[in-house]
């Protein structure tokens, strides 16, 4: 499968195959063959010959959701907010509970999602809109049309804003007025952003860039080409930190010049990054999924946690994960759930 194309078009066929039987757009040639079932088995007495056993991970706790669960937040009182684009809807965990309080039908396959300014944000990708629902009663209050294929979407600097990444902008929404107050071009194939201190940031995934976008004067500054698959950032004490699920790596950037400073190797296609309120730096591959803690200075792997056995799904489905009291919460869909371990 081509790289350029849009993430969606992958991740739905492959919902679309789980369901009917046929080959994903990953195809059989990436999958391990199973073996013969009338070969001779393996001399037990021969340790050259005899394989050792992968020990089995036990799973992590977990909250089922609805089928194919992608973007997680962290909500008031510590509650979680997941979206699932397999069944279109938002559904809200609280502290302790062992599933969903609250499920809600939103728009067409809903990607990500955050809770900002009273209330409960998310795009839905096919529909291409910005959702807004009442934390409180669950009711779909606004719709807002910002562009084909909407994906990644924080709060900043006053505002909302949203990557249309088939449509190559970054759409700032005013969430009182709740209407589009101003589109930035950065490219198609952009997917995820974040605020900084001074800036938006925002991994352009097919150009293997980092767009610096000035929030005031809408002035977009890219790096140079820096790894494959640059994906999600976050800007932690002076450094821009960002996942590259294709190459495998941890990148940390000067924010002002957008120079590498710091490189390491997390293997397991490194996805969602994101820092915690008193300085912590953590990042989940995709592969498990496993959550890695990084030296906020160094980015050095300081810890981990296995959540399970899942393989890495690369381009066909991402992991997202957030931080709601004492513990992370990360989404699997392969699992068609939410992970939660605490914090070390």
């Amino acid at each position: 499968m081509s790289r350029t194309v849009p993430r969606l078009t992958a991740l739905l066929v492959l919902t679309f195959a789980s369901v009917s039987g046929l080959a994903g757009c990953a195809g059989d040639d990436d999958a391990p063959q199973g073996g013969d079932a009338t070969a001779p088995p393996t001399d037990a007495d021969d340790p050259e010959d005899a394989e050792s056993e992968e020990p089995e991970v036990e799973d992590a706790p977990n909250v089922p959701v609805g089928r194919d669960p992608v973007g997680v937040a962290a909500g008031a009182g510590d509650a979680v907010w997941v979206v699932s684009f397999g069944t279109s809807e938002l559904a809200r965990i609280r502290p302790g509970g062992s599933e969903p309080d609250l499920t809600v039908p939103v728009g067409d396959t809903p990607l990500r999602v955050t809770e900002a300014f009273d209330a409960v944000w998310l795009t839905a990708f096919h529909a291409g809109e910005l959702d807004r629902v009442d934390p409180g009663s669950g009711k779909v209050t606004d719709r807002v049309a910002v562009g084909d294929g909407a994906e990644g979407v924080t709060s900043g600097f006053g505002s909302i804003w949203v990557v249309a990444q088939d449509s190559g902008q970054l759409v700032r929404v005013d969430p009182k007025a709740r209407k589009v107050v101003d589109r930035i071009e950065i490219g198609v194939g952009a997917r995820l952003v974040s605020a900084g201190k001074d800036a938006m940031w925002v991994g352009q995934f097919n150009d293997d860039k980092v767009l610096r976008v000035d929030p005031t004067s809408g002035e977009v500054t890219a790096s140079k080409k820096l790894c494959s698959g640059p994906q999600d950032t976050v800007a932690l004490d002076g450094v821009v930190w960002v996942a590259c699920t294709f190459s495998d790596e941890v990148l940390g950037l000067d924010p002002r010049t957008l120079e590498v400073k710091r490189r390491v190797e997390v293997t397991g296609s490194p996805d969602p990054i994101l820092a915690t309120d008193d300085g912590r730096l953590f990042v989940v591959a995709e592969a498990g999924p496993t959550v890695h803690e990084l030296d906020a200075q160094t980015g050095e792997i300081i810890w981990s946690q296995v959540l399970s056995d899942a393989v890495a799904l690369f381009d066909n489905a991402n992991v997202d994960a957030a931080v709601a009291g004492e513990e992370i919460w990360v989404s699997s869909v392969s699992h068609e759930a939410v992970f939660h371990t605490p914090l070390p």
